[in-house]
């Protein structure tokens, strides 16, 4: 008996277990269903079998999402540079929120969170204007050891600190580090 219960009680561990079979579960929720009553229907007959497009309301309880509209952007003209192959880099900034004369961008490690170690910054140019771009070379130096290193650029405005907008990663090829 109780190796009866010693078994059934490896099974459920083994069935409970995260390393079994992972790939089979799902990790998210069902979709949500919706219900809707006639009245909401008003631009379909459903009898006639008429196929106007119905609309569905976005369900959401976040009331605070930000638009694409609202949301400050900073991109960069390539995700691939060459270190002495490549055209220079240029970040493209429009920035929603209060801009001041000392605003500035900052080149930065991808996993970098602390905004005093970058690698280099710029803050000519960036002058305080909500929208706009600079042009950014990139020279072989210490920072690029490895045949490639995964960047990012973070535009911070100049008053608070604040970070206000981020690219995604670049990849820098140094074609004269050791492999």
């Amino acid at each position: 008996l109780q190796n009866l219960y010693q078994n059934r009680f490896l099974g459920l561990a083994a069935m409970a277990s995260p390393s079994r079979n992972s790939q089979n579960r799902r990790r998210c929720k069902e979709p949500l269903r919706y219900s809707y009553n006639p009245d909401q229907f008003h631009n379909m007959d459903i009898r006639n079998s008429s196929h106007e497009t119905v609309t569905i309301p976005r369900s959401t309880s976040d009331t605070d999402l930000v638009t694409s509209d609202s949301r400050s952007t900073l991109m960069v003209s390539s995700s691939y540079y060459s270190i002495g192959h490549s055209q220079d880099l240029v970040i493209y900034w429009d920035i929603k929120e209060e801009v001041d004369a000392g605003d500035w961008i900052g080149m930065y490690l991808i996993d970098e969170v602390l905004s005093e170690n970058f690698l280099d910054y710029k803050n000519r140019g960036v002058n305080g204007s909500h929208r706009g771009q600079i042009v950014w070379k990139i020279d072989a130096s210490s920072y690029f050891v490895e045949p490639e290193t995964k960047i990012c650029f973070k535009y911070y405005h100049g008053v608070s600190g604040a970070l206000r907008a981020t690219t995604p990663s670049v990849t820098v090829k140094n074609n004269a580090a050791p492999v």
